[in-house]
């Protein structure tokens, strides 16, 4: 006997539409690959490239959320009705860009707690190829769901008891393929007004902490020079988007041992997989300034994220290297070491 049940729903753009596109919907009830396929999303574990997420309170406070409510309805009650309402929340918020879409949602008992999931697939253009007695026929098909297994956006909760809880989840974007920095903010803030676990200053603190802590730390040059590089060019790539130490750290290609340094100042490694939103103002708070110190005494300081912009850089023949900048004088400082 199927332990879940399942409703689908064909989601146009509805954002800023009047009146707003009808949804189609049915009860997803028959045995087969499509079940089958359901089934595996629905039992499916949280990975890395997931990322947790909790529900936001409503505005004056109180502990209350429209999605959240909507999804207690429907695992209370699974019925077509309960889905539409979700469906109508997502369809909503959807743009053209983001363009229709297949829902599916689904809920039922998972071990010993209430899980419910929902996933959105795309609408993609295919070719339909069959062989008959007459030969070989194609056709153009212009809604093709599922095409990749691996390109849909999910949510999942589960709780032993969900009318008191249901609070967090797992959300994701495998649409944006190996980049979940560029996860849809429409999904996240619009449809299910959640945040990520991790406060977006919590966690950009925690990395800039992380990346000075690491360049001071380190007697290597070398590895100083790469983190120090990372650092400059961090704000407007990040800026807005999710990310965690460790892909922060991918995305620029550190080496192991500048990794390894970044990680080893973190109170434990396993935080380095944890997601947040880069907040710039905090990184900027943190990690104001960068300063290379030269063997002839000279300092070098700029703003971290304009130290690359403020500098020039000429690396010499004999291993020398040359910065230069031009700007008109604004103050003159005498300081402690």
């Amino acid at each position: 006997m199927r332990s879940f049940r399942v409703h689908t729903f064909l989601v146009h753009p509805g954002k800023n539409q009047d009146p707003a596109p009808a949804i189609s919907g049915k009860e997803v009830n028959n045995a087969g690959k499509l079940t089958d396929l359901l089934l595996r999303i629905y039992q499916a574990q949280p990975e890395p490239r997931d990322f947790e997420i909790t529900f936001r309170h409503a505005a004056d406070g109180t502990k209350q959320n429209d999605c959240r409510d909507l999804l207690l309805a429907y695992q209370a009650k699974p019925s077509l009705e309960a889905g539409l309402a979700i469906a109508t929340r997502l369809q909503s918020v959807t743009d053209r860009r983001s363009g229709m879409g297949l829902l599916f949602v689904m809920t039922g008992q998972h071990g010993t707690k209430f899980r419910t999931v929902i996933s959105r697939f795309p609408a993609n253009e295919g070719i339909l190829a069959e062989v008959d007695a007459s030969g070989l026929d194609v056709e153009f098909l212009e809604q093709v769901f599922i095409k990749q297994m691996s390109a849909y956006k999910s949510i999942l909760v589960e709780d032993q008891h969900p009318p008191s809880l249901y609070w967090s989840g797992f959300a994701t974007d495998r649409q944006a393929g190996a980049a979940p920095e560029n996860i849809s903010s429409y999904w996240i803030d619009d449809f299910l007004n959640a945040d990520f676990a991790e406060t977006p200053k919590a966690g950009t603190r925690r990395l800039a902490d992380a990346l000075r802590k690491a360049v001071k730390a380190n007697p290597d040059l070398l590895i100083k020079e790469e983190i120090a590089a990372a650092v400059s060019l961090a704000e407007p790539i990040f800026k807005g988007k999710s990310l965690s130490i460790e892909e922060f750290c991918k995305h620029f290609g550190l080496s192991k041992q500048s990794t390894d340094s970044i990680i080893n100042q973190l109170p434990k490694s396993s935080l380095a997989k944890k997601k947040f939103k880069f907040d710039v103002d905090e990184f900027k708070k943190t990690v104001p300034y960068r300063s290379v110190e030269m063997k002839n005494g000279a300092i070098l300081t700029a703003p971290a994220g304009e130290f690359e912009s403020v500098f020039d850089m000429t690396q010499e023949k004999n291993g020398n290297v040359r910065y230069s900048t031009v700007s008109k004088i604004s103050d003159q400082r005498i300081t402690k070491r």
